[in-house]
């Protein structure tokens, strides 16, 4: 539809147009049939007042002839004088109904007969002169009474002709504005409201937490909705990378409160190769080769230890793209259980572990899973201060396909008017400079992401429990 306008503004003002037209085509149209109307109804109502002056004068044109009373005479010559003076005024308007011909012929009838009535005065008619002139009266008398009558039958079927018109007009009018409006309730349904609702339904999406562009309208980049689509992808593309900035930021975060656990963890094996290295320095040589080959290998399991403990803090802390791939979700529980093994110990926490069978093969981002599992760890021990067990169970979930991990603890739990909250933008009941209030909504909005979904209950005084649900490798989004 090439005709249409590009832009919103332009289509609506083109819908209003289009009404405003049709309106004004139809009080135009209605004006034009009322004036004519109107005219005929005062062509009609002179017809009528001629009629009736030619009868009135008919009827004393007799009584004179009866009678030959100068009063009926006079009164005779008064109406000829009248319907004469009486066309004289309505020219204009006689020409219009019945012509200049049939105008004319009405005026020479009305002249004729007040000479014919002249004469018939100025006649005597005792010496029988009259009968031929009073036929001749007659006739032109009889003339003019036809003109009269064709002139209010014309404009009589003028009336009904007009009026028959008029009659479905109003009809006419209804079903054009009817299909007009259709129209213009279509332009703006399709053009508008249709885009919008779409609009509306793919950022439902937003609000889940997957950033997900909105398709685009189909539509010249001067439209309105064009530019709203283009506007929200650019939003949403923004909100992503603020989002990735934000998860980097809890890592780095996370990893603040890790580093004297960290630096205790490397310490250790350290510490084990400096004792290794001195004791081949002082007594290597009085060794013997199998000797010195265990401490050989001490030496390198402890490498070994300090550069599994790096990597996994590197592996944690690098900013990347979230790669979706089947993951193995004990592996990633332990990796993540080495990160706080120490600050488990300070706390004088047990930790344990439970893997159900069949659990299942997962699609995820799994760094954004260690992340999760990270914060809901930290939480946990950050809850029981005086120690306690954090418990992992991972498992399927019953009668769904998806797998279920549950990060217990037997903290002091979380108050039931707190806990529609805990998954909001920096709420927080931890102490100032202790949390910000994100960890868990961006963990909630990571596992949105992978296709999951978080829950948590609580008890005061029974501890926490918070579980993830993950779609079964055949139903995660990638």
């Amino acid at each position: 539809m090439k005709l249409i306008p590009k832009t919103i503004r332009a289509q609506i003002m083109m819908g209003f147009s289009i009404c405003f037209v049709f309106m004004a085509v139809i009080i135009a149209v209605n004006y034009s049939n009322f004036r004519r109307l109107s005219r005929s109804m005062q062509l009609f109502e002179l017809a009528d007042e001629l009629n009736s002056a030619i009868l009135e004068m008919r009827r004393y044109e007799k009584n004179y002839f009866l009678y030959l009373q100068e009063f009926s005479y006079e009164e005779n010559i008064t109406y000829t004088n009248h319907l004469a003076l009486t066309l004289k005024r309505e020219q204009e308007n006689m020409v219009e109904a019945i012509g200049r011909d049939g105008y004319a012929q009405f005026v020479r009838h009305v002249q004729e007969y007040a000479a014919l009535m002249t004469r018939l005065r100025q006649t005597d008619c005792d010496q029988g002169g009259c009968s031929a002139l009073q036929e001749q009266i007659r006739g032109s008398g009889q003339n003019l009474l036809l003109l009269a009558d064709q002139l209010v039958t014309a404009e009589r079927r003028a009336i009904d002709r007009l009026t028959q018109q008029m009659i479905p007009l109003p009809l006419v009018s209804l079903l054009l504005l009817v299909l007009l409006l259709g129209f213009v309730i279509y332009l703006i349904g399709e053009k508008v409201v249709r885009p919008l609702a779409r609009i509306t339904r793919e950022a439902e999406a937003v609000a889940q937490g997957a950033f997900q562009r909105i398709t685009p309208h189909e539509g010249h980049a001067r439209n309105e909705i064009f530019r709203l689509v283009a506007a929200i992808n650019r939003m949403m593309a923004e909100l992503e990378r603020r989002q990735e900035q934000l998860i980097q930021s809890r890592k780095i975060a996370s990893i603040g409160t890790l580093t004297a656990g960290i630096a205790h963890e490397i310490n250790n094996p350290v510490n084990n190769l400096s004792l290794i290295l001195e004791a081949l320095l002082e007594d290597g040589e009085e060794m013997d080769t199998a000797e010195r080959r265990h401490l050989y290998q001490d030496a390198m399991d402890q490498a070994d230890r300090t550069s599994e403990i790096v990597k996994n803090l590197l592996e944690f802390s690098r900013a990347s793209h979230p790669r979706v791939e089947e993951v193995n979700l004990e592996e990633i529980v332990d990796k993540t259980v080495r990160l706080v093994n120490n600050e488990l110990k300070l706390h004088h926490i047990e930790f344990v572990k439970e893997v159900g069978d069949d659990v299942g093969v997962v699609r995820l981002d799994r760094g954004g899973l260690q992340q999760v599992l990270l914060n809901l760890f930290m939480n946990s021990i950050q809850a029981m201060e005086n120690g306690g067990e954090l418990k992992v169970l991972i498992g399927p979930t019953p009668g769904a396909a998806e797998v279920r991990i549950d990060v217990r603890d037997n903290g002091p739990g979380i108050p039931p008017a707190n806990l529609a909250l805990v998954f909001d933008p920096f709420f927080t009941t931890k102490k100032e400079g202790v949390g910000t209030g994100l960890g868990l909504s961006v963990s909630y909005n990571i596992i949105k992401k992978n296709g999951g979904r978080m829950e948590v209950q609580s008890l005061p005084g029974q501890g926490t429990c918070f579980s993830i649900f993950l779609p079964l490798s055949g139903n995660a989004r990638g």
